[in-house]
């Protein structure tokens, strides 16, 4: 009976071993350590498209309107990140924009200090040539230009006053160009009308000598 038992016992034990054994949950497998010596991933720099578009167009406008000459040394550094950054957009995209924001920054520097130097004498010289054409009556003369140069010079000053320059620039160099063009058809009027007057005047002297002559003949004959 003991010996029943123990045997009893046995399969037991082994019953609950296998029982164990089949439950456990596998060992998980230790998580890999990073390598903390790799590099690190370097984010994708995209390329500054739009940063040299607007160097560009900016370089452009100076040089269209001739504003270099507030600041012609910054101007000429300008130029150069302009090239530089245009020749790193292939190699280091990240030193490429770097440089094309600093020149972005120069060109505006150069163009805001052209517009305000030549601002004031670029309206000095549309007040010169109106007061020019009106001195010789190109109102009259030269009716069409002068208005339509009186209303480009209106044009200009509301422009001015809503601080776009760049279009009251255009507005008054069409003005000036106008007062000139009507000052210039008054003026040959106006001499068309001397020697007018001078060839009359002449014909006139002729004429009274003659009849002097004609007249000292009769009564002589008288």
């Amino acid at each position: 009976m003991r010996r029943y038992s123990m045997f009893a016992l046995g399969i037991i034990l082994v019953a609950l071993f296998a029982v164990s054994c089949k439950s456990a949950p596998p060992a998980e497998e230790p998580a890999p350590v990073p390598d903390r010596t790799a590099a690190p991933a370097v984010p994708a720099v995209p390329a500054p498209d739009a940063e040299l578009k607007q160097a560009e167009s900016l370089k452009e406008t100076i040089e269209k309107y001739g504003l270099s000459f507030a600041k012609p040394e910054e101007f000429q550094k300008a130029n150069e990140e302009l090239a530089a950054g245009r020749d790193l957009m292939g190699k280091d995209k990240a030193r490429a924009k770097t440089t094309l924001d600093s020149s972005i920054v120069r060109y505006n520097d150069v163009m805001n200090a052209g517009i305000s130097q030549g601002a004031q004498a670029r309206m000095t010289e549309m007040s010169t040539a109106r007061r020019q054409a009106a001195d010789l009556r190109a109102d009259i003369n030269a009716t069409s230009g002068f208005r339509y140069a009186e209303q480009k010079l209106a044009e200009t000053n509301k422009l001015y006053g809503e601080k776009k320059y760049l279009e009251a620039w255009d507005a008054s160099g069409e003005a000036i160009t106008a007062f000139n063009e009507s000052y210039e058809i008054s003026r040959g009027k106006r001499s068309d009308a001397q020697r007018a007057m001078d060839t009359s005047g002449v014909d006139q002297a002729a004429t009274s000598d003659k009849l002097e002559e004609v007249t000292k003949e009769i009564g002589g004959a008288q």
